[in-house]
């Protein structure tokens, strides 16, 4: 007969003792040993909130591409002008470029939802309501000039009627945890030189879930219009949007060549900017229908008087393919001297189709605009 280990009482020594443990000591130690096992085996719940932003997968790209009112001049950079944030752990918002005019950039609303512990994400196009005086009230799937503030869910649109963007619509949603909710929508149907922060409000929301007043949410300045300042000086439109934390602003003083029959109101736009009072002054040239051929120099002349003639390379198209900037800061200030002292600017230069074009612009009212951005940049 197989004889038991003998244990001294109260002096446990688990070493002898091994062959006195019950069946049901050992199956709740096997069990918790396989618990730890499986937690450690299953996979970790992506929370968005410590997950780096990143846009939609391809596929759900692929599918804004296919909407027939998309028209991308450059599909292969949608993924560089893609916008998202987190709006909270399950949920994400992807603002995805669908179509870019001049002045206007329309793009879809793309919500990422998670649900429960599946690490696969569901991607919904989200519809808004729209205005005019001809149809009522519609719905778009698509806002123009989106805007997103990453902090409060305040999502603003700014759809141009004309460059000057003194008529169009500007409405703003706010994230109520699932959805958007509509805070404000004004409409603006005639261009008559009215900034939007004056245009006829057609919806304003009594109370938001977040307390503000829906005055106090249409300020945010951080979406366009930019809350802007503007004053005229003869031919020049000058205007600075409100200062940043930091006080600093952004300011341009604009020129235009104007065509009433154009959607924009205008054909060209020159545009001279600063980022803040310490950067230096940029020039550049819009051309609304007859781009550029980047193969081509560009030459500035003042008063009939060649100043500068940009080669290909000294072009720079950081911020629109149709906004073209001068590149070397020495030829840039060299030009704004010689623009200060004159009275026409004429920008030469090969269009996409071989035509070679001159574009004139008045002078009067620069010196005026350029002094009241210095006085106006901030800090």
């Amino acid at each position: 007969m197989r004889r038991r280990a003998h244990c001294p009482p109260r002096v446990p020594t688990p070493h002898d003792c091994r062959h006195t443990r019950s069946l049901g000591e050992t199956t709740v130690k096997t069990l918790a040993t396989l618990l730890i096992a499986v937690a450690f085996a299953m996979p970790a719940y992506a929370d968005f909130t410590t997950t780096p932003m990143s846009p939609p997968p391809q596929a759900e790209l692929d599918k804004v591409l296919a909407d027939p009112d998309c028209d991308l001049f450059d599909e292969s950079t949608l993924a560089e002008m893609w916008e998202g944030t987190t709006l909270n752990a399950t949920t994400r918002v992807h603002i995805v470029p669908c179509f870019m005019g001049a002045y206007n950039l329309m793009s879809k609303v793309l919500i990422e939802r998670r649900e429960g512990d599946s690490a696969a994400s569901t991607f919904d196009t989200t519809s808004f309501a729209d205005y005019s005086s001809l149809y009522g009230w519609t719905g778009s799937d698509m806002l123009t000039n989106a805007f997103i503030n990453p902090e409060t869910g305040y999502l603003a649109h700014f759809h141009k009627g004309r460059g000057l963007g003194d008529c169009g619509t500007t409405g703003s949603w706010e994230w109520t945890g699932y959805l958007f909710s509509m805070i404000e929508y004004r409409v603006e149907e005639d261009c008559n030189g009215r900034l939007p922060d004056e245009w006829p409000v057609v919806y304003a929301r009594s109370n938001t879930p977040s307390e503000s007043t829906p005055a106090e949410v249409a300020r945010d300045c951080s979406a366009a219009p930019f809350c802007e300042d503007r004053r005229y000086f003869k031919d020049w439109l000058t205007a600075c949007r409100q200062p940043r934390t930091d006080t600093t602003r952004f300011c341009s003083a604009n020129a235009y060549v104007h065509d009433t029959s154009a959607p924009a109101g205008f054909t060209y736009q020159l545009r001279i900017s600063r980022e803040q009072r310490s950067a230096p002054l940029r020039v550049s040239f819009i051309a609304v229908f007859e781009m550029m051929n980047r193969a081509k120099p560009v030459e500035f002349k003042v008063d009939g008087e060649r100043v500068v003639l940009l080669s290909p390379d000294e072009i720079e198209t950081d911020q629109s393919i149709n906004d073209y900037f001068v590149g070397p800061q020495d030829q840039t200030d060299q030009l704004l001297a010689a623009m200060r002292a004159g009275s026409q600017l004429t920008i030469s230069y090969t269009a996409e189709n071989g035509k070679r074009l001159s574009v004139p612009f008045s002078l009067s009212g620069l010196t005026a605009s350029l002094l009241w951005i210095e006085e106006n940049a901030g800090h």
